[in-house]
């Protein structure tokens, strides 16, 4: 309920409307004031929003002028825009060029046959598709491809899902490998088109199909086939090859894939659209002086508003004696000052040329027009004529390497323009993967890729992909090469990063290398997983095995077997590099004994104004070598000492002679002012510090190894002697190893041949092999053979080994009973060796020992009277053949008329309505015969069609089939059984070591690298002799680290400070020590993996961070079962504690998990500021706190923050690419900020949104506001507390003259009854 106020009962007075009358008298001059002061600020706030809105129109403007692209584009123009149009960059030089198409790059097309459906079932299977150019034979048939190995992709599986013509097409584009498919009808039918992304001959596609037991299909998929072994009727045709654009320009004949060609004009892409041979077609090229007006336009009008508002707010009337609502304001007028500057100075570092400012290129200020921009285009194209390339570096930011392999990428806030020299001490490089020589890889015989050695997980530049290769045989380095590289760049992985590899093939070194397409440290390669058998095969072999490198040691160089003179000892002063002194002015002397006395020695050459040692360059340290040595020479030392100075620029002599029994003496110095310069010390003695040749070890050297973990029981024992050469101590250690490895009973029974697995067919009762043959075909060691059991012996195993006997010789190859299976063995031992069984069992071969001729060239059997026929009978069915192709299509040779029979009795296997394609192979023996092989029944193996019980009869043959294909009627019976083998490939195992020395001739170091057994075992050392380690290079197990692939950063200095390099890139930087944070470590902590729970006894402790000191509490109770989570809830309490935050102090708290790191198990916290003043201290931690944090008063093992050093280079930021040449200088890069750069940089610091001028102004501006919100507050409660009081005051005198009233109403009352009384 309201109060009722008494106000003026009293005294009968309306006090309270005096009251408010007072009050609001009081507060009227001031809320007038207040509104004022609102709405100045609110028209101010609003002014510099237009301000804001205003610069960042000026802004864009000055960006758009800012970017060299701008400044420096140019138009090109085609005189015939039907057969090319131009696209011109800010590369393009101006000029006209003249051009001639003569052909447009065009993509290659191939086409199926005509289809009823696009649903028609094509088969299932694979289809893959390389890219390269294609070799046609004379007719243009497909003869041959060189595959692009970084073109294409992974094989494309065509199954129940896909197995339609339009299935397949999807299949083909959802693949994304460079190729498109399409389907067309013609009016015929429903067509697949295939055709390459990309235009140009090196885009041609071959396209081959697998069935589905991994063979080239002969039906199904083979209609989509493209290559030359599947060829003919019924496969693609090529409707377009693919071809190259071809122009001349300038006289020259150019070829490019692309119909988009670059690098003919420079600059400029021509899209070639058509071809017309004969007519020449211009181009010029000029700059865009009408874009880059209109872009200068555009900063005038956009300067012009911006000046227009900003002196309409800062402008005074004196007869109106009225001022700019920012009239004084600092904030506008540093800005205004900033902008006008900036358009009239010259820009620093442009020297040399005609045009140095904005004002020189038609923008200047109107005097008449309040100083307004005004810009004259006639001017600017004026300038443009004379001196464009002055323009751009007027306008935008430019940077130009004198080095044509330099190139200027960009800059950063801190770049200021300037020339800074440029010295390169280290190009960047690739991660190069040398992989482990191998035997096979000098391909004597083809190499076999197969599912025991086709595949590995590699990881290349980070990344882990498994790669698989293509199963085949491939017949040279360079083939298998080009399938590895392709197979890496296939990998979608790998293409999504753009990571790359091209791979080497070394006939010398037998091996293949692996080179990334990535430079520097973070280009690596390795493996992370294969097999025994594809390191052996391939030579590539996982961290650790395979090849074990030692360190490269300076005891291994050259110096330490070539042997040394006795050497001086340095002097006592050091020559710079580029001293060069001049002994003519004052000789320098001295005397040099090597055995036959002091002999004098006096230099009087110039060497400070002659170039002595003819290297071009004038005075230096090396004319000082030169002048010293020639005195020599010219004495009876000549040829028996040598003067050098050492890595730091001290001077010395040597014998020639090297020996330990040679000796030098140096004497006689003399004191003239280049004998000073010298620092040569004439005290020093006689010096006798030579080396024999050779590096002798006193006594045996010794140490333990272990090849795939087992280690050696005795140590390997290295003789004492001497060594003339690392390879002779390679020879050494290497005998050693192998004494060692093969007496040691620990290695005893390892070593093996190759094997076989355990066949699955029981042979342990005795087999009549006479009435059932047996037999495969086993491939050792490359060689391959066909082996046929046929003996009734009693014993299996000697039957067997009698048919190896026969087919390879004895002591080839062993049989033995594994159980109750058979297994195999080579003889020949070694990680070289292995068995692979190619085919086990076989079906029925035909006779072709009757026939009457070979087949050695493509057989045209296509048209009336050229067919062949023939008749098979297989298990009671005839199987009629009509081979009616043409052969001598594609290759025209034996294959390509195998695959037309092939494809011949396919159709005759099918047609018999009880066998499928496949069922029965025609084949090619080593003379060229042709025979036929039963394979299956529908595709099962049957007894009628594989094994002992299989036959087969040739019948019915026409002359054609005689005379051309050689066949002859037959009737076999000659299939054999299966001994139930896998195909798996074998290899065996050997201790034999291979120890190689390396050198390194730009480090003058050499190393030892040890292979024991191939590529598939390791190897590892224990126990090492202390000569061990630091003469041969080798280290415990425990701290070696296998050298993985890695490129390297480019390295150097930039204004002669170092400089960061990221690949090619080398980055300029700061130059100066910059300051550091203050830090506290602190003592070991609570175990966490017992559990730490907080509570009140030990959460709170007091710190001092940045000088301030507080005490902090952690929530508590919380359990932490982690030293990062107690880390995380530590640094969440320090920072936000209020006192902290409000000073803006904060902090890092880390735990250090790092067994090899100092702070292990450690609290460590970083104060976020840096310098003198940044600091964390304990001030005060109770006992159960400590024991939880391992805290401890003061600073424990942190420090206090340092100030920064020096100051930050002018070049810090500035990027180089460095894309290869000579090490050392490599001359300079000279960076320009143009105007409008300067300009834009100028404008975004003042737009900022957080430390920006006008961001700053407008924060100022807002916290007017609230301190004019403040004033009101303190206002009204000043007017409510003197309401306050005047109605107190006003209460207090009612109050009285209410007393007084009731005094005077009583008297009154009194004089009236005494009046009555009277009455």
């Amino acid at each position: 309920m309201a109060a009722i106020e008494s106000l003026g009962l009293g005294s009968g007075v309306l006090t309270n409307d005096l009251v408010e009358k007072i009050v609001g008298a009081t507060r009227e001059a001031s809320d007038k004031r207040l509104e004022r002061d609102e709405t100045i600020l609110d028209a101010r706030i609003t002014a510099y929003g237009e301000i804001k809105s205003l610069a960042s129109t000026l802004q864009s403007a000055t960006s758009a002028l800012s970017l060299p692209s701008t400044a420096g584009s140019t138009t090109a123009s085609s005189s015939d825009e039907a057969i090319l149009t131009t696209e011109a960059s800010i590369l393009a030089e101006p000029g006209t060029y003249s051009v001639e198409v003569l052909n447009t790059a065009k993509a290659h097309s191939v086409v199926t046959d005509a289809y009823s459906s696009i649903d028609e079932i094509m088969g299932t299977g694979e289809i893959q598709i390389t890219f390269g150019a294609i070799t046609y034979d004379g007719t243009g048939g497909f003869l041959s491809q060189d595959v692009d190995p970084t073109k294409g992709g992974p094989p494309i599986t065509i199954d129940d899902s896909n197995k339609t013509l339009s299935g397949i097409r999807e299949a083909i584009n959802n693949a994304n490998i460079g190729a498109k498919a399409s389907i067309i009808n013609d009016g015929s039918g429903y067509r697949l088109v295939i055709t390459a992304e990309e235009t140009g001959e090196n885009n041609a596609m071959r396209i081959m199909t697998l069935d589905e037991t991994g063979a080239a299909a002969t039906t199904g998929l083979s209609a989509i086939a493209f290559n030359e072994v599947q060829n003919g009727p019924g496969t693609m045709a090529e409707t377009a090859k693919g071809e190259d654009a071809l122009l001349k320009a300038n006289g020259l004949t150019i070829t490019r894939e692309s119909n988009n060609i670059e690098e003919v004009v420079p600059g400029v892409t021509l899209n070639l659209l058509s071809a017309d041979v004969g007519k020449p077609i211009s181009i010029v090229v000029a700059p865009d002086t009408a874009g880059i007006q209109e872009k200068i336009q555009d900063f005038v009008n956009a300067y012009n508003d911006f000046k227009k508002f900003s002196d309409e707010l800062t402008s005074y009337n004196s007869d109106t004696d009225q001022a700019g609502l920012l009239l004084g304001d600092s904030t506008l007028r540093g800005i205004q000052s900033q902008v006008r500057s900036m358009i009239s100075q010259p820009i620093d570092g442009l020297a040399g040329t005609k045009y140095r400012s904005l004002t020189e290129l038609g923008v200047n200020t109107d005097r008449n027009s309040d100083f307004l921009l005004e810009f004259d285009p006639a001017v600017f194209s004026k300038a443009m004529k004379e001196d464009r390339d002055s323009i751009i570096s007027i306008l935008a930011k430019s940077g130009t390497a004198d080095d044509a392999q330099i190139r200027y990428v960009n800059d950063s806030i801190n770049t200021k323009a300037g020339t800074y020299g440029i010295e390169v001490t280290q190009l960047a490089t690739q991660a190069i993967y040398q992989g482990g020589s191998v035997a096979g890889l000098d391909f004597s015989s083809p190499v076999t890729i197969d599912e025991s050695n086709n595949n590995f997980t590699l990881n290349l530049n980070g990344k882990n992909e498994q790669i698989t290769l293509v199963s085949g045989s491939y017949a040279t380095g360079e083939e298998l090469a080009k399938q590895i590289g392709f197979q890496i760049n296939s990998n979608e992985t790998y293409k999504k990063f753009s990571y790359g590899v091209t791979v080497d093939y070394s006939a010398t070194d037998k091996n293949f290398s692996i080179t990334s397409n990535k430079y520097g440290a973070d280009s690596r390669i390795s493996f992370t997983s294969t097999d025994s058998n594809s390191a052996n095969t391939l030579g590539f072999n996982t961290l650790g095995k395979g090849l074990y490198e030692g360190v490269s040691l300076t005891s291994l160089g050259s110096d330490a077997f070539l042997g040394k003179g006795s050497t001086t000892q340095p002097g006592n002063k050091a020559v710079a590099e580029s001293e060069g002194i001049n002994f003519a002015a004052n000789n320098a002397t001295f005397s040099l004994d090597i055995g036959g006395g002091p002999i004098a020695v006096t230099v009087f050459a110039n060497a400070a104004g002659n170039d002595l040692n003819g290297d071009s360059v004038i005075g230096d340290r090396k004319d000082t070598l030169q002048a010293i040595q020639t005195a020599i020479d010219a004495t009876a030392l000549s040829g028996g000492v040598i003067a050098d100075f050492d890595d730091n620029g001290f001077l010395r002599f040597s014998t020639s002679a090297l020996g330990s029994a040679e000796t030098i003496n140096l004497t006689g110095v003399g004191s003239s002012a280049s004998d000073t310069a010298l620092g040569l010390i004439g005290t020093q003695g006689v010096q006798t510090n030579g080396d024999d040749a050779g590096l002798t070890f006193g006594s045996a050297t010794e140490f333990n190894m272990a090849v795939d973990g087992i280690g050696t029981t005795a140590k390997v024992s290295v003789p004492a002697g001497t060594y003339l050469t690392g390879a002779d101590l390679a020879t050494a250690v290497e005998a050693a190893m192998n004494t060692a490895l093969s007496t040691d009973a620990a290695f005893a029974g390892l070593t093996k041949g190759g094997e076989s697995g355990t066949g699955s067919r029981d042979i342990s009762a005795p087999i009549d092999f006479t009435t059932a043959n047996s037999g495969f075909t086993l491939n050792v060691s490359g060689v391959e053979k066909e082996v046929v059991v046929n003996g009734n012996d009693p014993d299996n195993i000697v039957n067997i080994q009698a048919a190896l006997d026969t087919a390879f010789g004895a002591g080839i190859v062993t049989a033995s009973l594994d159980g109750t299976g058979l297994k195999l063995a080579s003889v020949a031992t070694g990680h070289n060796e292995y068995l692979e069984i190619t085919s086990d069992g076989r079906g029925a071969q035909s006779d072709t020992s009757s026939a009457v001729t070979n087949i050695t060239t493509g057989i045209d059997f296509s048209g009336v009277g050229n067919n062949a026929t023939f008749t098979l009978a297989v298990d009671g069915v005839d199987i009629n053949v009509d081979v009616n192709a043409d052969g001598s299509a594609g290759t025209n040779d034996a294959s390509s008329t195998l695959a037309m029979v092939q494809r011949a009795l396919d159709t005759g296997l099918q047609a018999s309505g009880q066998f499928a394609a496949g069922d029965v192979m025609a084949k090619l023996d080593g003379s060229g015969n042709l025979f036929f092989e039963t394979q299956s029944k529908n595709g099962v193996k049957t007894a009628a069609t594989y094994g002992s019980g299989s036959s087969i009869e040739v019948k019915n043959i026409d002359a054609n089939a005689s005379a051309n294909l050689g066949l002859a009627a037959s009737t076999v019976a000659n299939g054999y059984d299966t001994l139930g083998f896998d195909d798996t490939r074998r290899y065996g195992y050997d201790l034999n070591a291979d120890v190689s020395y390396v050198f390194d001739a730009e480090k003058n170091q050499g190393s030892l690298q040890v292979n024991v057994g191939g590529n598939a075992t390791q190897v590892s050392f224990s126990d090492l002799d202390p000569a061990a380690i630091s003469i041969f290079g080798l280290q415990d197990a425990s701290i070696y680290t296998p050298k993985v692939a890695v490129g390297q950063n480019v390295e150097g200095k930039i204004n002669g400070v170092e400089a960061k390099g990221n690949g090619q890139y080398l980055s300029a930087t700061d130059g100066n020590k910059k300051a550091s944070n203050g830090f506290y470590i602190a003592n070991t902590a609570a175990d966490f993996s017992l559990g730490v729970n907080l509570n009140a006894t030990n959460n709170t402790f007091t710190i001092e961070v940045d000088g301030i000191e507080r005490e902090i509490s952690l929530a508590q109770p919380a359990p932490y079962n982690t030293g990062e989570g107690l880390a995380a809830a530590l640094q969440t309490a320090i920072n936000e504690d209020p006192v902290f935050k409000a000073d803006k102090i904060s902090v890092e708290v880390e735990f250090n998990n790092d067994p090899a790191s100092f702070a292990y198990q450690k609290f460590g916290i970083i104060s976020a500021s840096t310098g003198a003043d940044s600091s964390v201290k304990m001030i005060d931690v109770p006992g159960p706190t400590s024991a939880v944090f391992g805290f401890v008063n003061g600073q424990a093992d942190g420090e206090t923050g340092k100030a920064q050093v020096g100051n930050i280079d002018p070049s810090s930021g500035i990027r180089m690419k460095v894309t290869g040449g000579a090490l050392g200088d490599r001359g300079s890069v000279t960076y320009i900020s143009g105007f409008a750069d300067q300009l834009n940089a100028s404008l975004l610091s003042m737009l900022d949104s957080k430390e920006g001028l006008i961001s700053n102004k407008l924060n100022a501006l807002d916290n007017d506001k609230l301190k004019l919100a403040e004033k009101r507050e303190r206002l009204d409660e000043r007017m409510s507390a003197q309401e306050a009081r005047l109605k107190s005051q006003f209460l207090y005198n009612d109050a009285i003259v209410s007393k007084l009233n009731s005094t005077g109403d009583f008297i009154t009352q009194q004089f009236e009854a005494m009046n009555n009384a009277k009455k």
